[in-house]
């Protein structure tokens, strides 16, 4: 019986289960297949040798005399056990060795299927537990396969498999079979959480999900190969990406004098080339964050040289970048991807135009001669434009009827009216108009919803009010009948 022996311990190596679970489970196993034959397991025992090389299964049977023999399962006549023991009488428990051989193939074959999905549960509880931990993190693996939807299945460790979907994968990467391949742990699912539209080997299987497309991904990049950015002597402020194509990154320095740019380059582009081989030769642009916008537009839209930046709209967040003719389509990037991703670092919307295209642009004076008038003056003037902007936005420049109530009139902080501004949501009759849906999505906390309510209340209760002249019911102006006495109103 050493094969048991050596299938045991190989068990609890492969699967990463303790060889205390392996024997209990082995246990369960064999008390399934004797239920299944004799109707219960209530007085089966099963023990292992010392040296796991022999397992003994033995029925517990009562010693009964032959008139009170009824149950062959738990019972024993008294002849029949001198044949087996000396010295025994009745109402002893004698243990009868069983052949677990001599067990019927369903019953057996219904056990290990059994032990097996036990063997299963442990292993996913096991694999489920240590990749979790390692959720947000790089790993090595190795490619396996890909399936014909594209998906990569990838070793990544312990004979553990996961999976870089299609949407997870770059564009311009692929591999071949035992290829190394370094992969952000995005996500490890319970086989009881949803399979978030995958075509997994095994649905019962922990599913864990890798990345190649994350910001994160670069981020931990960026941590591996910066000790200043480890070290938090340099902050990434943002990282955005079109993988395969291009990513920038946003860096400011908490220590004066280091050049959080040059830092983050390296010597000679060193370390930054390092993380774009490991992107398989995508584009890094490493730019310098400044809390002015306009600065910060500029330094986003790199490798372009930016002339100026002008802000058109600070409440809708729109500004447009002046340059060169030459640096147009290095502004604006193949397919757009330079100046998409700027928007999408920044924030803002930004428009490329050389100055003619701007000068031909149909915006009224005062707006153009504002925006350069900040440009010129520079950061300390846009600050202060920024602070103040809300109360120059006028109901005509917003083309707001005159009859619309502007949230900027109405008692509620200047946080709260420039988060509803910003969803483009400048008056009273605009918020009333909106679905729940489109109020939930404006994100406004429930103290939000109620300073909205309460100010709308009081504007409610200043509305012009007449009474009924029949009974003097107080009612709206307008109303064409008294709901109270049914009496219909006419008005001049």
């Amino acid at each position: 019986m050493s094969d048991m022996r050596d299938a045991i311990l190989q068990m609890s190596e492969e699967k990463h289960i303790s060889q205390d679970m392996v024997l209990e489970t082995i246990k369960e196993f064999v008390k399934a297949a004797y239920k299944r034959k004799f109707g219960t397991d209530e007085n089966v025992e099963i023990s292992f040798s010392e040296d796991l090389s022999k397992m003994t299964v033995c029925a517990r049977k009562i010693v009964v005399a032959e008139e009170n023999y009824y149950n062959e399962v738990t019972e024993i006549p008294i002849d029949e056990a001198h044949e087996l023991a000396d010295n025994v009488e009745i109402g002893d428990s004698l243990m009868i060795p069983l052949d677990p051989q001599t067990f019927d193939r369903g019953a057996v074959q219904s056990a290990k299927q059994r032990a097996q999905q036990s063997f299963k549960d442990m292993q996913n509880n096991y694999t489920y537990s240590e990749f979790k931990n390692k959720e947000g993190e790089v790993i090595q693996c190795y490619v396996n396969s890909v399936n014909q939807s594209g998906d990569y299945h990838l070793n990544v460790g312990g004979g553990v498999e996961g999976i870089l979907p299609v949407r997870n994968q770059s564009p311009r990467e692929s591999f071949t079979t035992g290829e190394s391949v370094k992969c952000y742990l995005e996500k490890v699912e319970n086989p009881s959480q949803g399979r978030g539209g995958f075509r997994g080997r095994n649905k019962n299987d922990v599913r864990i999900i890798l990345s190649r497309t994350s910001p994160e991904l670069v981020r931990k990049f960026l941590e591996l190969q910066v000790p200043e950015i480890y070290d938090h002597q340099i902050d990434i402020v943002k990282i955005v990406r079109q993988p395969g194509i291009r990513t920038k990154i946003a860096v400011k320095s908490n220590v004066h004098d280091l050049d959080p740019v040059g830092a983050t380059v390296g010597l000679k582009g060193n370390r930054i080339q390092t993380i774009m081989t490991e992107l398989d030769g995508e584009k890094i642009d490493v730019i310098q964050y400044d809390e002015n916008p306009l600065v910060f537009i500029s330094n986003a839209l790199t490798p372009a040289t930016v002339s100026k930046v002008l802000p058109i709209d600070l409440a809708t967040k729109h500004a447009i970048a002046i340059v060169e003719d030459n640096q147009v389509g290095i502004a604006i990037g193949l397919s757009g991807v330079n100046v998409k991703l700027a928007n999408q670092l920044c924030d803002w919307m930004i428009e490329v135009k050389t100055q003619a295209q701007f000068e031909e642009m149909e915006i009224s004076q005062e707006a153009r001669d504002k925006a350069e008038a900040i440009f010129a003056q520079g950061d300390e003037a846009f600050m202060q434009e920024d602070k103040n902007e809300e109360t120059h936005l006028t109901a005509q420049e917003l083309g707001i009827s005159e009859d619309e109530t502007l949230f900027s009139d109405l008692s509620i902080s200047r946080e709260l009216v420039k988060k509803l501004e910003y969803h483009d949501v400048y008056t009273a009759e605009e918020f009333f108009d909106l679905t729940p849906e489109e109020v939930n999505a404006i994100g406004l906390t429930d103290e939000e919803k109620a300073e909205i309510a309460s100010v709308i209340d009081v504007e409610e209760e200043q509305e012009e009010q007449f009474e009924c002249p029949n009974c003097g019911t107080v009612l709206p102006a307008g109303t064409t009948h008294c709901p109270n006495c049914g009496v219909e109103f006419e008005f001049e």
